[in-house]
């Protein structure tokens, strides 16, 4: 039984080896580079964007939390011991569990909604790339390759087809 298994595992090797150079010679191949398309579209830098200004005022509300936390923690060496010291430790205490809360829910927010925009971000890109792998008759398109010759990368023409490159940062 041993034997048989092997010899059809070696014959099954056998014929891949075989058939695979007149496989690869028919099959016409393209490759999109994923992190260009993250990184460098003015579609996703629009998302980024929209997000940033989406969140930026929570984001404030934060930050001032935070600020004030601080300066109550900045405050409890200079009060003395006894009941009022007893109060500010309180206030501390409570103002800190409200950050925790307050940052855990905008980081949870914020990553709901990053999530919710790289699927629909997906779709897009998913749908660009079909498209122009039919119109160029492409068997295979792949995101991840070790090496990818420019006569197969279709990247500039999603980054293209998903409104062009991002805007260079005002300072480069």
């Amino acid at each position: 039984m041993k034997q048989q298994v092997t010899g059809l595992v070696f014959l099954l090797v056998l014929l891949v080896q075989v058939q695979w150079p007149a496989l690869a010679q028919s099959a016409q191949i393209g490759y999109v580079d994923g992190r260009r398309l993250e990184n460098d579209t003015r579609r996703a830098y629009d998302i980024a964007e929209t997000l940033r200004k989406e969140f930026s005022s929570r984001e404030a509300e934060v930050r001032g939390m935070e600020a004030k936390v601080k300066g109550l923690q900045a405050q409890l060496p200079g009060v003395p011991a006894g009941r009022e010291r007893e109060l500010k430790e309180r206030e501390f205490q409570t103002q800190m569990q409200r950050l925790d809360q307050m940052g855990r829910a905008f980081v949870d927010d914020l990553e709901r909604r990053k999530a919710e925009e790289r699927r629909k971000y997906s779709v897009d890109v998913t749908a660009i790339v079909n498209k122009i792998a039919e119109a160029q008759k492409l068997d295979l398109v792949v995101q991840e390759a070790v090496f990818a010759g420019k006569s197969v990368d279709i990247t500039e023409q999603v980054i293209k087809a998903l409104g062009g490159p991002a805007p260079k940062p005002a300072g480069k």
